[in-house]
């Protein structure tokens, strides 16, 4: 195949600005906006917070469902018609839940969400980035998931003051008409999911050739997906990799929290994007850090940080406000990892070779696991009247992340020496 030397712009920097709003749609405004809907979604409809938060269950689930396809879709019909079409379903699904009047239209209207958002989640983003970069994907990955932090932190702020000024239902309309705007350019002209698409060979590419006298032979080395899958370290990445998400989401519950021990729906806004400026810094770094140090390195360090913000957190209504200002900021910044670990976290353990396969798994494990567990927070907050028991639910899933993040990198290891080459 005839490939187009690379010049000084290379295309691959295209394909990172896709990756961002990509990211900055799926993280930035259906995730990390979520948290402002529970309360006045509960008190219109008359039904606890655990309720409404059951249908981030029903999205993950529809999410988790439709990854495998979603990659397949994508490699047969090109990346560009398919996000098109998903870009305008979840548009449709948005509008659709600024008019619901009941629980079960909630629940329908998730599920469309989910069906249509599983195409910005799962591999899509790793997957192009591990295909148009040769080298450090851990920071370029690192770098998209940090923009949809930021755009998160512009995002809910403004979300929850178009709530406030008029009604939840003008914030999922908004949502809606940012998602086409934003979506639609990009889609439509800009993103490739492989360079061989367009006649270009990766990032990277021809420095790693001339690190090997010339040759043009780029071996592809990890463990086979028929071995991984039988192996207890891919039982443990399974276990591991939802754990991520299961802590970050907490965050969703912090406006909800101010409110109700007395500091006020827009106070719990700042702090959501007070901890989405941490996860910001925490996603700009910890990428970098995961390519100097190891995955097993910046996995621990970024949960020892989310555990140590989640106790800030408790102290604070005996401390201060000001430290729960500061608690945010740090467990932001640890619990950064959702997908940034959760997409180099496979490949550390069993190498490149069948990445996208294996992703597409831990994938469906992510989704499926937030989907399941978080409702969780929720329903103890409905139960015991207070948001401590939560918090201290997401301590023991941060060690149990650890531990198990532990255990497949340790076998994992022995795998890639066995079967990697």
């Amino acid at each position: 195949m005839e490939t187009k030397k690379n010049s000084r712009f290379h295309y691959a920097w295209i394909i990172m600005f896709c990756g961002c709003c990509i990211v900055g749609i799926q993280l930035g405004v259906f995730s990390y906006t979520i948290g402002n809907f529970y309360l006045p979604l509960s008190r219109e409809l008359n039904v606890g917070v655990g309720s409404i938060a059951l249908y981030q269950t029903m999205s993950a689930f529809a999410s988790a469902l439709t990854f495998p396809t979603a990659t397949k879709l994508m490699q047969k019909y090109g990346m560009r018609k398919v996000l098109t079409v998903a870009t305008i379903s979840a548009a449709l699904a948005y509008t659709a839940m600024s008019r619901v009047n009941a629980l079960w239209q909630v629940y329908l209207c998730a599920v469309w969400i989910g069906l249509s958002s599983a195409f910005y989640g799962g591999a899509t983003v790793p997957g192009m980035i591990n295909n148009w970069f040769a080298k450090n994907n851990g920071t370029i990955y690192g770098t998209c998931l940090a923009i949809g932090a930021f755009v998160g932190v512009a995002a809910n702020p403004a979300i929850a003051a178009i709530i406030n000024a008029s009604s939840w239902r003008s914030g999922y309309l908004a949502i809606a008409i940012f998602t086409a705007v934003l979506m639609l350019p990009v889609s439509l002209f800009l993103v490739s999911l492989k360079p061989e698409d367009k006649g270009m060979k990766p990032y990277g590419a021809e420095e790693a050739e001339e690190a090997k006298g010339g040759k043009t032979e780029n071996k592809v080395t990890g463990v086979p997906a028929e071995i991984a899958f039988k192996s207890p370290a891919f039982i443990a990445t399974l276990i591991c990799v939802p754990c991520f998400g299961i802590v970050y989401n907490i965050t969703n519950h912090i406006t909800t929290y101010a409110s109700v021990i007395g500091l006020g729906a827009t106070f719990g806004a700042t702090l959501t994007s007070v901890s989405l400026i941490g996860s910001t810094l925490g996603k700009l770094t910890l990428g970098t850090f995961s390519d100097k140090k190891g995955a097993k390195a910046a996995i621990t360090l970024a949960e020892i940080l989310a555990i140590t913000g989640l106790v800030m957190v408790m102290l604070s209504r005996s401390i201060g406000s000001w430290l729960l200002v500061l608690a945010v900021f740090v467990f932001g910044y640890g619990a950064s990892t959702t997908s940034l670990m959760g997409a180099l976290l496979p490949r550390a353990v069993f190498g490149s070779r069948d990445y996208t396969k294996i992703m597409s798994y831990t994938s469906m494990a992510m989704s499926l696991g937030v989907g399941l567990v978080s409702p969780v927070y929720g329903y103890l907050y409905d139960w015991t009247g207070t948001y401590v028991t939560a918090f201290c639910f997401s301590i023991a899933i941060s060690i149990l992340c650890i531990t198990t993040a532990h255990f497949a990198l340790n076998k994992g290891k022995k795998l890639m020496d066995e079967h990697g080459k």
